[in-house]
């Protein structure tokens, strides 16, 4: 993989302080509800989840209600990094009542990047931002920038002006949520599924390999009905025949489980050379269904992950696949979040921790204490 994130750290970043990890190509996230996991997706999103937005700044994405909620104790005098190293940083800091956004990956991939985009945002007027029309060193960041992209956000998430390099950048960052009721016709010129709720899933599957498309039609074929493609109205379908009639029902009338396993599976599938944030994909699923995801994840060599998750089968099912293998394991990282001094903070467990888990056959959700230490103060 040319796009993996081998550190990342988050600055300032709504109940982050600072913290640090090392990511692997498979990385769960686990911790007591109310310690800040989502947060750490949040983050992560910010390198490059802004591409996908439609009106207000990664809307379905980050959650807030007035832009400076972003900030760490709503305090926007301190500036939010986040820098994963291998796919670039982004930065946010406040100017005026509103803020500038920037994000950029680097023009040499191996360049270090440990805190990317250190120098003056208060250069970046007395640039004229045209100027990112052109790629070249830019001195109100440290490091080469190619690809990139700046805009401004008001108070109330809507965004001013966006300004793109020349070429666009390529998204890499990508994180899903399954939302129901989503329409699902809407077309793009990118292949992959469109995040964060995959409002483009009918053209994903249509486009898919033969393969995938019938692994997903297997699941419905399995209780005598068909899913329907209705390329004009731009739809998905439910059909069973009976007597040889045909009769049609909405998609999101079948089962979340359903639903929310094709949802994923089309991320997986439709994504290469790709960073994915799932957050509690097993959420409201048949605990075969979380397997059968567990076991895709681990399938997709090709792309790395980050998984929040509070499902014992999702867990048991990675560890079974994975730790068996020298070769699996060394790309399995599991951290747990938790919560002291009013900040999140994360501890990655050791190979030997990881393998104890599956040794004892360990629920950890259950033995949570003995991996992370407990928190000194509730989460305000």
């Amino acid at each position: 993989m040319q796009n993996a994130i081998t550190t990342l750290r988050i600055q300032n970043f709504k109940s982050i302080k600072d913290v640090t990890m090392a990511p692997r190509r498979v990385n769960i996230i686990i911790g007591e509800p109310n310690v800040g996991k989502s947060n750490i997706l949040e983050a992560l999103s910010l390198l490059g989840g802004m591409f996908f937005d439609k009106g207000k700044f990664m809307e379905g994405q980050v959650r807030y209600e007035i832009i400076r909620n972003l900030f760490y104790d709503n305090d926007w005098s301190q500036e939010i990094t986040v820098t994963g190293k291998g796919v670039g940083g982004t930065r946010m800091r406040k100017s005026g009542e509103s803020i500038e956004v920037v994000f950029g990956d680097g023009l040499e991939r191996r360049t270090e990047v440990e805190d990317p985009l250190q120098q003056r945002f208060r250069e970046a007027k007395e640039l004229h931002i045209q100027r990112l029309e052109q790629p070249q060193v830019y001195p109100w960041v440290d490091f080469k920038m190619r690809n990139h992209f700046y805009t401004s956000v008001r108070n109330d998430g809507h965004t001013g002006d966006v300004k793109w390099s020349n070429p666009q950048p390529l998204p890499h960052v990508k994180k899903y949520a399954f939302q129901k009721e989503t329409p699902h016709g809407n077309s793009y010129d990118n292949s992959f599924l469109r995040p964060p709720f995959g409002d483009n899933l009918m053209d994903v599957i249509q486009s898919s390999p033969s393969a995938f498309r019938k692994e997903i039609a297997a699941f419905f074929t399995k209780f005598g009905l068909n899913l329907a493609l209705r390329i004009e109205q731009r739809k998905l379908e439910v059909q069973k025949n009976l007597d040889g009639f045909v009769y049609d029902y909405p998609y999101y009338l079948t089962a979340d489980t359903l639903q929310r396993l094709i949802f994923y599976l089309a991320a997986i599938e439709s994504n290469t050379d790709s960073v994915l944030l799932f957050e509690e994909p097993e959420a409201h699923s048949y605990p075969v269904y979380v397997s059968h995801l567990a076991q895709r994840v681990v399938e997709s060599r090709d792309n790395q992950f980050f998984v929040v998750t509070h499902s014992p089968y999702f867990i048991t099912e990675v560890l079974e696949e994975m730790l068996p293998s020298d070769e699996l394991a060394s790309e399995l990282a599991v951290f747990v979040a938790y919560y002291e001094d009013y900040q999140t903070k994360v501890r990655q467990l050791s190979d030997d921790e990881v393998r104890s888990i599956r040794r004892d056959s360990l629920d950890v959700f259950y033995n949570m204490a003995r991996f992370a230490p407990r928190p000194s103060l509730a989460h305000r």
